[in-house]
Order: structure tokens, then C-alpha cells, then sequence
């Protein structure tokens, strides 16, 4: 809640705070109908007054009647006959400080005012608000007052939010402004529990990575007492064990050259082409070279071959020297510039060094 908002509703939200057990039965509040109205300096027009309708709590000369949340402060409330006067101060991005009063008219009514000054979005703001209420029914304070319907409300979404905890949530959590602060054990549990398992880490990195301005994937680990590498220690072991080479090739680099000791090319061709420069040139030379197109089409070793050749050919046209095998091509004759190779030639190139053929 911005600190301009308990000022804005005072009038309608006069009876926020809890009250306790005493007031949890039906007939424990008042249901006002409350009128309000803000004028702003330099304003060039007067904002419309406002009718709602709030329950507040049966007692009306405690510090209880006014509305503040975890970024304001009352303080000073005082009570002189039927008149109760308060100071208020709320911190954040519009900080802000105050001073109300509101009058008792019977058990009834009552009516009061309330100033407020400081910043809002960088600006000088002086604000004034008159309110007056009158008694329509009882009401359940317990359930009915805003505060009880705004923290029902805001029990929801944390619990929401807690179904199918996302990284993009935590400040939620465990933020410094958090709305759900008192969720955050429960936040960090169930997202500690995703620290192990490597398909999570990176569909989120890399969601959060392509969406420039959004907070880092790894923040929220962080702030659940998780860092980047506590968080890799568990999940690159998971990640070996299921044999995830996509992951260990992004996140764990030092566990790549045992995955290429174990890697088939057969089964782990991307892999083992992309990360295993030896051990693909190796398998390339027993299993691809020599081989003419049907025999390379019955082979076992045909989606690796297809891919070693086809990153040959990458490099080739990246202007890479081609690791063998590899076509040695004709010396140029004396006098002759070399020419650029066609793609028809780096295509037959490509075929050449499938099939062994010259």
C-alpha cells in the first residue's frame, strides 16, 4: 500500500485496524455509509466527494479508528471530550506526514479532517480531506471491516502465488517491501526444492534472460539464502545423473569433459558434436568416413554423421579450418590466385568426406 492511500480512504476506512477477539461476533461493528471529499493545492479544480460504505468497530475514541499499514506510523492519538487527534507518518517513495482529527456526533456519526504533506513522484503535494459518516447497521468487524477484507484478499494471492512458485515472485516473498512476508518460509522451501532440478533452472534463466528489465533468475535463490553456486551444486549432479548435456554444457562446464567420456554419439549426437570436439572426430573417423549414402543411411552412427558433417560444413563456410577427416584440397597451380569454393563445392565437399570418396 502506497503511503497516499490511508489518507485518500481515511473517511471510508475509519475502524481498519483490528480490534480483536471481543469484536469477531456478528453486531461487534458499525456499518457507516461515509462521505469524503479531497481538495489538492494547485489543483485547478475540486476533486467530486465520495460515498462508500465501511464497517467499523463499535468503539470510536481508540487510536484504532485510524487506517495505517506497515509503512505508516500513528502516533500522538489523543481524546479531548468528543474530538480525537492524531499524528501520522508514512515512509517509502511518497513519503508523507500528517495530521487528523475526527469528532464523535453520538454513537452515530461522526465527522473529521485530515491533512497531509511531502512527495509524490518527486512533486511537493499538500492535500486536505473532510469526511462524515452516519450509522446505517451493525456489521461483523471481524470479517467485514476493509483491513479484515483486504487481508482475506491478500491471504489469496499469496496462497496463489505459493501453487506454482516462480522466481519472478519472490520479492512477493522475501523483497524488501514484501506483501507477503509471513509466506516467505513456505516461498523458499518450495522453491529450494526446484534448486535440483536443472529443467526448471533453465526454462526460468532463460525466460528471465530474454526479458530485459526483469529481476535476475538467480535473485531469488539469493534471497531465499541460495546463491547461484549452492544452487548449481545440487542441480549439476542431478543433471549428470539424468545425463541432461544441455545443462551441464550452460552451467556446469567442469563436469563436460567426463559427460564427453560417456556420451554416444549415437544417442547424444548434438552433444557430442557441440561439446566433444575429440571424441566427435574420433567417432567421425571409425564411423562416417568411407561410407557411401545407402550404407550411412542403415548406420546406427547416420544422425551423428549427418550433424558432424553438417558443423564441418559451418566451419567451413565460417572460414574454420576442418578438423579431419577432411577433403585435402588440389594445390593451386603456379601463378593461380585460389578461388573461394563454390556452395556446390562445399557441398560435395561435405558428401566426400561421408562417403571416403576423392
Amino acid at each position: 500500500m502506497k503511503p497516499i492511500q490511508p489518507f485518500l480512504v481515511l473517511a471510508a476506512a475509519l475502524g481498519l485496524a483490528s480490534a480483536g477477539a471481543a469484536w469477531s461476533q456478528a453486531g461487534s461493528g458499525n456499518l457507516y455509509r461515509v462521505t469524503s471529499k479531497v481538495e489538492m493545492a494547485g489543483m485547478p479544480f475540486s476533486m467530486p466527494a465520495s460515498t462508500v460504505e465501511v464497517c467499523g468497530p463499535k468503539e470510536q475514541a481508540s487510536d484504532k479508528m485510524v487506517p495505517h499499514d506497515e509503512n505508516c506510523t500513528v502516533s500522538n492519538f489523543r481524546v479531548v471530550g468528543n474530538t480525537s487527534s492524531f499524528d501520522m507518518a508514512c515512509r517509502g517513495d511518497n513519503a508523507m506526514t500528517g495530521r487528523g482529527e475526527f469528532e464523535r456526533l453520538g454513537p452515530d456519526a461522526y465527522r473529521g479532517r485530515m491533512q497531509m504533506q511531502g512527495k509524490m513522484e518527486g512533486q511537493s503535494v499538500d492535500m486536505t480531506m473532510q469526511f462524515e459518516g452516519k450509522k446505517i447497521r451493525d456489521c461483523n468487524y471481524a470479517t467485514e471491516s476493509p483491513q479484515a477484507q483486504g487481508q482475506a484478499m491478500m491471504a489469496k494471492t499469496c496462497e496463489d502465488l505459493l501453487r506454482q512458485p516462480s522466481p519472478l515472485a519472490f520479492q512477493s516473498f522475501a523483497g524488501a517491501d514484501a506483501v507477503c512476508a509471513s509466506y516467505k518460509p513456505r516461498y523458499c522451501s518450495a522453491m529450494l526444492a526446484q534448486s535440483v532440478n536443472p529443467a526448471f533452472i533453465r526454462t526460468n534463466d532463460d525466460m528471465l534472460r530474454q526479458s530485459p528489465g526483469l529481476t535476475s533468475f538467480w535473485d531469488a535463490f539469493a534471497a531465499c539464502g541460495t546463491p547461484r553456486p549452492a544452487a548449481l551444486a545440487k542441480a549439476c549432479p542431478m543433471a549428470e545423473k539424468s545425463r541432461d548435456y544441455p545443462f551441464l554444457t550452460e552451467y556446469c562446464p567442469n563436469l563436460v569433459a567426463k559427460a564427453c567420456a560417456s556420451a554416444d554419439p549415437r544417442t547424444e549426437a548434438e552433444f557430442v558434436v557441440a561439446s566433444c570436439p575429440a571424441q566427435a572426430q574420433a567417432a567421425a573417423a571409425a564411423h562416417c568416413a568411407g561410407r557411401d549414402y545407402t550404407a550411412m543411411r542403415a548406420s546406427p552412427y547416420a544422425n551423428f554423421c549427418g550433424r558432424y558433417a553438417g558443423g564441418q560444413l559451418q566451419q567451413r563456410n565460417a572460414g574454420a579450418a576442418s578438423p579431419v577427416p577432411a577433403a585435402t584440397p588440389a594445390t593451386p597451380a603456379a601463378g593461380d590466385a585460389p578461388k573461394k569454393p563454390s556452395w556446390r563445392d562445399r557441398l560435395r565437399d561435405a558428401k566426400d568426406k561421408l562417403t571416403g570418396e576423392d
